[in-house]
């Protein structure tokens, strides 16, 4: 499947906005591991290759744990408008 780097944002986007609240349940004890993670995003968005899942993950939990992700779930919430 050939996507445009703006089809391939939004996905992005879409998937950190997914993930973004299991992240945020694993603070600060982990209930759901990374592996489940990865088979929630898979199943969830099945053109998203494992490497990219892996990113989303890191992204998303790094945001978490630096208070930004509030930022990322805004940029969501405005491309809906």
């Amino acid at each position: 499947m050939n996507t445009t780097v703006l089809e391939q944002h939004e996905i992005f986007v879409s998937a950190c906005h997914f993930i973004a609240p299991v992240i945020a349940a694993n603070d600060p004890v982990p209930t759901v591991s990374n592996f489940a993670m990865t088979h929630m995003l898979a199943d969830r968005f099945p053109e998203l290759p494992q490497a990219e899942i892996h990113i989303v993950i890191e992204t998303t939990q790094k945001l978490h744990h630096s208070e930004q992700i509030q930022t990322l779930l805004h940029i969501k919430s405005a491309s809906l408008l």
